[in-house]
């Protein structure tokens, strides 16, 4: 046979002091590998030195074989694995070749790829960290194969699709040109990878191969020397374990080519029977090995999913009776780890019918929790709220109350009244100070305006029956009030947007808040309300038809529905006597809170 048209390129990341890489080559001999550390060293440039010494070794094992097969070259691994220390990870993947055949080995973790007749698949991969642990196989090259040797941290570094993109129709240093600069920027300082093309004479007809006796005793003795046939499943598309045996049953076949099985004699047949044989056994282990890898893809995915689902559900159940929204929280939040995990699981699995099961227990769950408490409303005297009936009889955007005056703003300025109603006067005029408000509040006499527009907060001090204008966050680069419709204050700011979000600030700075705990998110909320002497917080929720009660921290109190809620303009809350008044529809309405 002519001698082989080998032609490669190498892909090496930068190393640091934690991680070191190189691609190597010496003759038919081909190496990429990795070395990590948990800790820098005292010694300069030790994993470049140690790298260089296992290369050494292999190298010096390697051309010392007489007869380079499966199991002689495997020995020159093993004893080259001996110079690897046990505090250091390693990835190591080693590929050589005698006449056709291909021999791979992979210490630790690492991967080897075939591309053959424009599909890419995988001819030996392994996960283990444990740079002792040794997987091998080899088979038959043919004519135009690339064969892709990647450390681990290169697999990580490029995914299988970008591989597969890059070596379509390209050379080797033309593929490890557009992958350098990918693997360079993922600043994986272990990858490397080495392109390996392969060009074959043609080989001898299969007439004569099949007459030729000595020939045949040599393709049975390098078939010992095999350990499992190539093949080369396609990342086009989701092909089954079938699809994968036909396309290497037809590519062994390729090797024979008998014009007619009525041609041949006794022998012969009985040779051909033997082959098939063999053959079929080879598939069947491929197959399982095919179904194996699929049962440990769809498990991961499974673990990925389940375990963190059981603990939300099981959290869920332990506050249940303790704190009912921060357990619909945790049953919301499984449910949605099921729901979006159960389209990655192969259809009727044992693993997707686990999670099925788990889910059904969840939504039932979510239906056997505590419903919104519902209640009866009523219209009642305008004199038990002043504020809303203040509201009602006069013009405003916002209205805000304290002990002796009602405060209202508009476009034009900001006035006040008596609790009453009474002696209506105007006491701060817009001269531009403001555009586009979204709430009025006041806090121990000091009047504060809400503008969507500045995304500030003005604060309005009274001296000498004059206001005085400041702004009272210090620094509103990085806030946004586009969605905000209304303002709150107990000591600290609390600002409610349109989108359910509320913002609190406490002293002119920002304030970590969340609301937790809700059964159902808020939707088109219009009003905020707490005050220094409520203990809680409250939103008028007019997309749910509920008035929320959250604790100050943010956790969800309790919820009161009414229909009336949906269209109403503003509400007041009066904490001391457990009521909450509600304007909607030009009315006034009464509910009693728990």
């Amino acid at each position: 046979m002519a001698d082989t048209n080998i032609t490669f390129a190498k892909i090496v990341a930068n190393p640091n002091a934690f991680a070191w890489s190189q691609a190597y080559n010496a003759g038919k001999l081909f190496a990429v590998i990795s070395l990590e550390t948990a800790q820098e060293t005292e010694e300069k440039d030790y994993l470049n030195v140690l790298g260089k010494e296992i290369l050494d070794t292999l190298e010096q094992e390697f051309f010392t074989l007489e007869t380079k097969d499966l199991e002689s070259i495997k020995q020159a691994v093993v004893t080259t694995s001996e110079k690897i220390p046990n505090e250091i990870s390693c990835s190591f993947v080693i590929a050589t070749y005698v006449t056709d055949v291909l021999y791979l080995y992979i210490l630790g973790g690492g991967k080897v790829s075939l591309k053959r007749d424009g599909k890419l698949g995988i001819l030996l991969d392994s996960q283990d960290n444990d740079p002792k642990s040794l997987k091998d196989a080899s088979g038959f090259l043919q004519n135009e194969d690339t064969v892709i040797l990647q450390t681990k941290q290169f697999t990580s570094a490029i995914s299988v699709q970008t591989l597969s993109e890059f070596l379509d129709n390209r050379l080797p240093s033309e593929i490890a040109e557009h992958l350098a600069p990918l693997v360079h920027e993922k600043d994986e300082s272990g990858a490397a990878a080495i392109i390996i093309n392969y060009k074959s004479p043609q080989q001898a007809s299969d007439e004569t191969f099949l007459e030729d006796k000595e020939e045949e005793k040599e393709f049975e003795e390098s078939t010992e020397e095999i350990s499992s046939p190539f093949y080369s499943p396609s990342i086009e598309g989701k092909a089954g374990p079938m699809n994968k045996i036909k396309s290497l049953f037809s590519g062994v076949f390729s090797i024979f080519k008998p014009r007619s099985l009525g041609k041949l004699n006794h022998p012969r047949k009985v040779i051909l029977t033997i082959v098939i044989i063999i053959l079929v056994v080879f598939i069947g282990s491929i197959a399982f090995a095919v179904k194996k890898q699929q049962d440990s893809k769809t498990q991961e995915v499974f673990q990925s999913i389940f375990p963190q689902a059981t603990k939300k559900f099981e959290e869920g159940k332990s506050l249940l009776g303790l704190n009912e929204g921060l357990a619909q929280d945790s049953f919301q939040q499984a449910k949605k780890l099921l729901e979006d995990g159960k389209a990655k699981l192969p259809a009727n699995s044992s693993e997707e019918k686990k999670l099925l099961t788990l889910l059904t227990q969840v939504n039932q769950s979510l239906t056997q929790a505590p419903k919104p408490n519902v209640v009866n409303v009523k219209t009642t005297d305008s004199t038990n709220s002043n504020l809303l009936n203040a509201e009602n009889k006069n013009q405003g955007l916002y209205f805000s109350i304290d002990a002796n005056n009602i405060y209202a703003i508009t476009a034009d300025s900001v006035y006040s009244l008596k609790t009453d109603g009474s002696n209506k006067k105007t006491i701060i005029k817009n001269d531009s100070t403001w555009t586009s408000p979204a709430g009025l509040a006041n806090y121990f006499g000091n009047l504060y305006v809400l503008d969507k527009k500045q995304n500030q907060i003005l604060k309005f001090v009274e001296s000498d029956s004059t206001y005085s204008k400041s702004n009272y966050l210090s620094d509103n680069s990085g806030v946004d009030f586009s969605k905000a419709v209304s303002i709150a204050i107990d000591s600290s700011v609390y600002i409610l947007s349109t989108n359910g979000n509320v913002l609190k600030f406490n002293k002119g700075a920002s304030e970590s808040f969340s609301v937790t705990g809700l059964d159902k998110e808020l939707v088109n909320p219009t009003r905020i309300w707490t005050n220094s002497d409520d203990s809680f917080v409250y939103i008028l929720d007019n997309g749910n038809s509920r008035i929320v009660v959250l604790e100050k921290s943010g956790k969800y109190k309790a919820q009161y529905q009414a229909s009336v809620v949906k269209g109403a303009k503003d509400f007041d809350i009066d904490e001391k006597n457990s009521k909450a008044y509600i304007l909607s529809g030009g009315k006034i309405y009464e509910i009693d809170l728990k």
